[in-house]
């Protein structure tokens, strides 16, 4: 009888298995219809949430002068500055003047240059990012590689590095209506320039002052305005009226960064600006400062065999900015739970996504898990 009563006690004990008490997906709020423009192409993207949507379709356009992007990203990649640094000295030879007469005859736009003029790299991107000068983007291509044509592969490999599939350069200035992309494209490229602090810089600058060119200020009449901080306009006859911008919103006080491009717009950049200052207004309401998940939420629940309850909680804070409309999926994992457990004790894993946010929440036990006494050891089975 001893004996059996030892067996009985100190048999194995049972594991146990918590079951998630939280819904698989929810959308938060109802997705907002935007002011699309009617005609050319457009796309808004929130950093950190993903793209929120595009119109005109994907043909690729002419995208001009936002051609210039690449130039300046291309140039600080091979030759980075480090912010207020201006850079090699860079001589304008009288090849580059003849470039200026050429381009100013063709309707380019330009900035006037002097045989001798010295210019650092840092006031040729000034030129070329804000004023949008072309002749600039050919001295910047050539002093970087030696010749614009090996310049232009560049930005193609580029683009198809950034994975802008639908793009592709033909000029280092935009001016050729086969320099083409889409507002996608545009955003991808833009992003990845404001990451260099010094292109960043530049494009929130109103105006430069360089030596022969004296003041020039930046075609961005929108810096500044609405929390816009940047970043390249763009204008032909063929191409219409294109901007891309990045803008900085306060969003129940945390700030986001927001990315549109417009493309082919009436009107010229009065156009362009019109249709980013409409889609940006509408923005701004749609976007909320979402609590995903807070410390301690319940996530999942258990009860023991020996009929000993408790909760699985959250352990951290989840919140995001969100587009109304959007899905937040969860998934979660949980551990098999051993008999005795100190509370705090991490059992699984919360995985939520909403567009392109990311996050693994650790689950932990909320109480202690004591385990069996002894009279449910002995008794247990019968």
């Amino acid at each position: 009888m001893l004996a059996a009563g030892a067996f009985q006690y100190f048999r194995p004990l049972p594991v146990t298995g918590a079951t998630s008490s939280v819904s698989v997906s929810k959308q938060l709020g109802t997705a907002p219809a935007f002011p699309w423009p009617a005609l050319g192409e457009a796309a808004l993207e929130i950093e950190g949430a993903g793209a929120v949507g595009s119109s005109g379709g994907q043909a690729p356009v002419p995208m001009a002068s936002t051609a210039k992007m690449m130039t300046a990203l291309l140039v600080l990649e091979d030759r980075p500055l480090a912010l207020d640094e201006q850079g090699p000295v860079i001589t304008v030879t009288r090849a580059d003047v003849a470039s200026f007469v050429a381009e100013r005859t063709q309707n380019e736009s330009v900035l006037p240059v002097a045989a001798g003029e010295q210019l650092s790299e840092y006031q040729l991107l000034q030129g070329l990012l804000l004023p949008s000068a072309s002749n600039y983007a050919d001295m910047l291509a050539r002093w970087d590689l030696g010749d614009v044509s090996v310049f232009v592969e560049r930005m193609n490999a580029r683009a198809a590095a950034l994975g802008m599939r639908a793009s592709h350069y033909a000029d280092v200035s935009g001016f050729s209506p086969l320099s083409v992309s889409i507002p996608a494209d545009l955003i991808a490229l833009a992003r990845t320039a404001m990451r260099l602090p010094v292109f960043a810089q530049i494009v929130a600058q109103p105006q430069a002052t360089l030596p022969v060119a004296g003041v020039v200020h930046n075609l961005d009449t929108l810096l500044g305005q609405g929390g816009v901080i940047g970043i390249k306009t763009g204008h032909t006859d063929r191409a219409g009226g294109c901007f891309v911008m990045a803008a900085d919103l306060i969003i129940e006080g945390v700030s986001v960064r927001v990315y549109a491009a417009v493309m082919g717009q009436p009107n010229a950049l009065a156009g362009a600006f019109t249709a980013t200052t409409t889609l940006l207004h509408a923005l701004s309401p749609a976007l909320h400062l979402r609590t995903i998940v807070r410390d301690n939420d319940v996530i999942a629940r258990y009860r023991t065999a020996w009929d000993e309850a408790g909760t699985i909680v959250a352990g951290q804070l989840v919140a995001w900015v969100l587009l109304d409309g959007t899905t937040v999926s969860r998934r979660v994992t949980l551990d098999d739970l051993p008999p005795t457990l100190p509370a705090g004790s991490r059992v699984g894993t919360l995985f939520i996504e909403a567009g392109s946010h990311r996050a693994e929440v650790p689950l932990v036990t909320a109480t202690t898990i004591n385990g069996p006494d002894f009279s449910w050891r002995l008794t247990r089975g019968f």
